[in-house]
């Protein structure tokens, strides 16, 4: 390995095996420190090394240098093991919100910093820039937006190479900053783009086709850009704040387990009040049977057309997810022999046996009668072979067009997707919003059914076994505000009076002592 010397032996120029360019050591502040100058000259690389060895000189006497772990480390650590150790364990989604506030906000605010810098002032800090309009992007000159788009995500995404996404930052800085410059970012609008389009088109000297398909390129980087720019530039919700403080607090838990760090900060947000609680969104006795029997309309509609199938299915879906209470995610895995119809002895009812498998594992419900006459109807139905039709295929073609058969004990319950065709009912009728606000969704169904059974006196701890749930949760957020949970004979209680123990005499006064 050739091996050269400069500053008086404090900085090591050498070049590795079959590497074509030069690398620098040296040590300061208590660490070796090694960069790549990427020159393959040699003089061209000892310029570099010197450069390199006073700039952390300077950076060594303002105390810019840190000698401990830097938060960057400790998040690659983090992201490098939690993966690993937690697979099958995480949904993947959750693994990569990790990494996706890191990249995005956590390690541009912390990365440099030393680990015991990230203190419980320096948190708050954080909370005040996420929360601070002025560090919005759509709001300033689009010359800073793009600098900020660039150090928190300058097109860097799991689906693109690194390359990629350099080049595509690169056009953008040579093409469209020189373009908009200081013009303010909320007023690129779609009148600005079109100048951009024909402004471009006239300076490429290329074919029109070849221009117009590199012209569009650019546009699409500009409004991934631009998309980023007001997704960035909205207030974080409470949640989306307390969900990046425990990506912040794992961070520095790896740095401690590993000895990095001694003891682990206390981030709890200060001068927070009592949290109020809100109930789930559901649907009332009245809005419920509006929403069934719009959705029964919906499906006298379409009858006999393409579009009868998902109606039908719909109407089936709303009415068994009422009566069995399961979480959309549990009725998107069930399949037809995970569900039993048995006779109930303790009611004398037909009703579902439904074998459940969701987030909680493998569990079991028992279904409301109603819940029996839907299934036997998404049992018996025939369905498209291929199973891929949603309630998105607006096409009007005919049944006889595709191949139809009826569903196996291995075939899913619900096969389609029922969200646009449900939210749509849902706006028809002025549903998607209860009182309070609340969003109201496929979920929705679920807190119904909670709801309805609170109503109706049943066992509080029953309803959380068939719900797999807790009572705690059910507590919390139904039980709250359905009056029917509160005892009267129990509130109401008076204290009988005391009767006078003396004895008044027949002229009604009071005996000589």
């Amino acid at each position: 390995m050739a091996d050269h010397t400069i500053m008086g032996g404090k900085v090591h120029v050498y070049k590795r095996g079959r590497s074509r360019y030069w690398q620098c050591s040296t040590y300061i502040a208590g660490k070796n420190r090694r960069v790549s100058t990427k020159q393959e000259s040699l003089a061209q690389a000892k310029d570099f090394a010197e450069d390199w060895y006073l700039d952390l000189r300077g950076k060594n006497n303002r105390g810019e240098l840190k000698a401990e772990k830097t938060f960057k480390q400790a998040a690659e650590q983090f992201l490098r093991e939690y993966e690993v150790i937690t697979e099958g364990q995480r949904h993947a989604g959750y693994v990569e919100g990790h990494e996706r506030r890191l990249k995005l906000h956590l390690i541009p605010f912390f990365g440099d910093n030393g680990l015991s810098e990230i203190t419980p002032g320096l948190v708050q800090e954080y909370r005040i820039s996420r929360l601070n309009p002025d560090n919005k992007p759509i709001g300033k000159p689009f010359k800073q937006a793009v600098r900020q788009f660039e150090k928190e995500y300058g097109f860097r995404s799991n689906h693109r190479t690194e390359s990629e996404a350099e080049f595509r930052l690169e056009a953008v800085k040579k093409n469209i900053v020189p373009f908009f410059g200081d013009t303010i970012a909320s007023t690129v609008t779609s009148k600005a783009i079109e100048k951009y389009r024909e402004y471009r088109l006239s300076q490429i000297d290329q074919e029109p086709a070849i221009a117009a398909k590199m012209v569009d390129r650019e546009l699409g980087a500009l409004g991934e850009m631009l998309r980023w720019m007001k997704q960035r530039s909205r207030s974080p919700s409470k949640s989306t704040m307390h969900h990046e403080i425990v990506t912040l607090r794992q961070v520095i838990k790896t740095a401690i387990r590993h000895g990095w760090l001694e003891h682990l900060p206390d981030f709890s947000p200060p001068y927070r009040k009592a949290e109020k609680i809100s109930h789930r969104a559901w649907f009332s006795h009245d809005e419920y049977r509006t929403l069934y029997e719009a959705s029964r309309v919906r499906t006298q509609r379409y009858k006999g057309t393409a579009r009868a199938w998902p109606c039908e299915q719909l109407h089936d879906y709303i009415l068994f997810m009422a009566n069995t209470g399961l979480r959309p995610d549990e009725a998107n895995t069930l399949e037809f022999r995970d569900v039993e119809i048995v006779e109930d002895e303790g009611t004398g009812e037909t009703i579902l046996l439904i074998s459940v498998r969701g987030k909680r594992g493998v569990g079991y419900c028992k279904s409301m009668a109603n819940a029996v006459r839907p299934f036997e109807r998404l049992r018996n139905r025939p369905r498209p072979v291929s199973d891929a039709q949603t309630d998105d295929d607006d096409t009007e073609t005919g049944s006889e067009e595709r191949g139809w058969r009826k569903p196996g004990p291995t075939d899913l319950v619900f096969p389609a997707n029922h969200k646009k065709q449900f939210n749509a009912i849902l706006e028809e009728n002025d549903l998607k919003f209860d009182r309070e606000g609340s969003r109201r969704t496929a979920y929705s169904l679920r807190h119904t059914y909670i709801c309805f059974r609170l109503l109706e006196g049943a066992d509080i701890y029953q309803i959380a076994k068939n719900c797999r749930t807790s009572v705690e949760m059910i507590e919390k957020y139904y039980a709250s505000h359905i009056a029917t949970t509160l005892d009267a004979s129990a509130i109401n209680v008076r204290r009988p009076k005391r009767k006078n123990q003396s004895k008044e005499d027949d002229s009604g006064k009071r005996p000589e002592a």
